[in-house]
């Protein structure tokens, strides 16, 4: 859940060489209507996490060329890998086929040191901080790393991530979504693209190592339908206590997960959660794929929570929307995730990779600069790592491989100011999907 304004430093990175970077810190706004968090200062402009090789070596993020021509995937065995619990039914590395999409050159080991490191910089105590809130929690985070460790078969780390969750429930069984440092509530309620993160990480747990995962994801999802999916509409809530038909996020969109939960559940109707998902989306994504923030069930932008007037644009919620429907492409092929991943590539690969070269992190429907603040800086990881997630669609080889170089550089070391909670997490997220790692295992 990401509410507000959440403006990077980051770092620019070119294929050859890094560049100089500026390391401001990240303002992070996850409380519902709050202000950025206290103490947090603005980045410098042009600023940006880089993607690396751009057409034009200009500020803002510059993305790397197709890869060494004959390079190779290099995929080790699961014997390099010392997190690999033993007994897994998929350790570490996979490279699992996907269906529909095709992965660029990867390495098992860049994904292994991304992991590695996300991990020392990230996971304390049993859960997730966000080193620049103060080390507080969100269970966006928690989520995040339940999924990562599940995928990286890392149960130690895995089941400490869901015992924390399941120490810090509301009334409706759902994780409250912020806590301070000591673990107290700051904000309650679910968050239910945290909620559903943690339920599809149990069902891979189940399918990973057995024993009671499953039926944790059982209760987690019948919670979900309960309070996170809006009668009537089959709208997906944004959280058990608001939103639906007039206000959701389409960056929790996740069909594929759906059907996973379909399989779970069978008593719920979640295809008719896939449908509501794909007409919002269409609804929303105009001729760009630059999907709102938070936009109503007729695809309108809409403030967020608190009156956020940057719900209207593109920006640091919606940039998370193409993983999450690639994920259902890869899988199923689905013609509308297809419609829609087209869209958004080809605005981010304008005039041949030069508005990737450039990224922001926030656009207009139409692609221009939003008022205020959103927009006016380099774009971090989270914005062209589910990108290059979305160009494994097809038709876009040298983007995919632009991206996930640079994610190979802005992972490799926790001193980057590159590597922040949300920029850190959603390249690792995304250079797991881009090497075969981030799948269904229950099919």
């Amino acid at each position: 859940m990401r509410y507000g304004l959440y403006a990077g430093g980051v770092c620019v990175v070119f294929a050859c060489a890094l560049a100089a970077c500026d390391a401001g810190s990240s303002s992070v706004s996850d409380a519902s209507g709050g202000a950025p968090a206290s103490g947090a200062g603005a980045p410098s402009a042009g600023a940006a996490s880089t993607v690396a090789g751009a057409s034009s070596a200009g500020a803002g993020t510059g993305v790397a060329g197709a890869g060494t021509a004959g390079a190779a995937i290099i995929m080790k065995p699961s014997t390099t890998y010392p997190q690999n619990t033993a007994g897994a039914k998929y350790p570490y590395p996979q490279g699992h086929a996907a269906p529909h999409c095709s992965f660029p050159v990867y390495s098992t080991d860049v994904v292994a040191l991304a992991y590695t490191n996300w991990k020392t910089k990230f996971f304390q105590g049993g859960r997730v901080i966000r080193p620049e809130n103060a080390n507080d929690t969100v269970s966006e985070g928690i989520a995040y790393g339940m999924l990562i460790s599940v995928y990286m078969n890392d149960q130690p780390m895995f089941d400490a991530l869901w015992t924390y969750a399941k120490g810090k429930l509301d009334g409706n069984g759902l994780m409250n979504w912020h806590l301070d440092a000591s673990g107290s509530v700051m904000d309650g309620g679910g968050a239910t693209d945290a909620d559903e993160d943690m339920a599809y990480a149990l069902l891979m747990a189940g399918a990973q190592w057995g024993g009671t995962y499953n039926a944790s994801a059982v209760t987690l999802i019948n919670a979900i339908w309960d309070k996170e999916v809006e009668g009537g509409s089959n709208v997906l809530k944004p959280g058990d206590n608001f939103g639906g038909s007039s206000q959701t996020n389409p960056s929790y969109f996740a069909p594929a997960y759906y059907r996973a939960f379909a399989k779970a559940t069978p008593a719920h109707a979640w295809a008719a959660v896939v449908e509501s998902s794909y007409t919002i989306l269409g609804l929303a994504s105009g001729a760009n794929g630059l999907v709102p923030n938070w936009v109503n069930a007729s695809g309108a932008g809409v403030d967020g929570p608190g009156n956020d007037s940057n719900g209207l644009y593109f920006g640091y919620d919606a940039c998370r929307t193409p993983f999450r429907i690639a994920l259902d492409f890869c899988e199923t092929g689905e013609p509308r995730a297809k419609a829609y991943l087209d869209k958004l590539v080809t605005f981010m690969n304008t005039a041949g990779g030069v508005r990737l070269a450039q990224l922001k992190d926030g656009y207009t429907s139409a692609g221009a600069n939003p008022p205020g603040t959103l927009g006016d800086y380099g774009a971090g990881m989270a914005f062209y790592a589910p990108v290059g997630v979305a160009a494994m669609s097809g038709g876009y080889d040298s983007v995919a491989s632009g991206v996930y170089s640079s994610l190979a550089i802005n992972t490799s070391t926790t001193t980057s100011a590159s590597f922040t909670y949300f920029h850190g997490s959603w390249g690792v997220l995304s250079l797991l999907a881009m090497s075969g790692n981030y799948w269904d295992m229950t099919q």
